[in-house]
């Protein structure tokens, strides 16, 4: 099934820890590609330093909810730590649209509930996946022109 996944990196070397998580994903999921890197201003929270973000959309085969398992062991191996919501990060993989799955429970939420607002979502996937849409939502490029038209 077709996954995408954000990736954000404020802390340290940022570029390196997306490096570091992409090589983690494509033992995941088959078929990666990965979007190129964008540069980003944080969004809430306290403040911080700015975001590197990037998308990959890859097939995988496991259960939604145990890639968002591992994409959760992932950030830990690279010493994510929660202090606050929203707040700086390491490393920070979230699972945005597993097919044309929507799913709705206290460990997942799919199509993730903010991507269609996230401009350091929608831009990065739209540089690798032009036809990309949000079940029930939208297409990436109509969300990512109706957030530029309003900025």
């Amino acid at each position: 099934m077709k996954a995408v996944i954000a990736l954000g990196s404020n802390l340290e070397n940022r570029k390196l820890n997306l490096d570091i998580a992409i090589t983690h994903l494509d033992e995941l999921l088959q078929d990666l590609k990965s979007s190129p890197y964008f540069e980003t201003k944080p969004v809430g929270g306290p403040p911080q330093n700015d975001f590197i973000n990037a998308v990959v959309i890859g097939d995988c085969n496991l259960a939604p909810e145990e890639l968002l398992s591992e994409l959760l062991k992932i950030e830990d191996q690279l010493g994510r730590v929660r202090e606050s919501k929203w707040g700086p990060r390491i490393i920070d993989l979230d699972l945005i649209v597993y097919g044309e799955q929507v799913i709705e429970t206290k460990f997942l939420k799919l199509p993730h509930p903010l991507a269609h607002s996230r401009e350091f979502v929608l831009k990065p996937w739209l540089a690798i996946d032009p036809e990309g849409e949000i079940p029930g939502v939208g297409t990436v490029k109509s969300l990512l022109a109706s957030i530029q038209a309003t900025s």
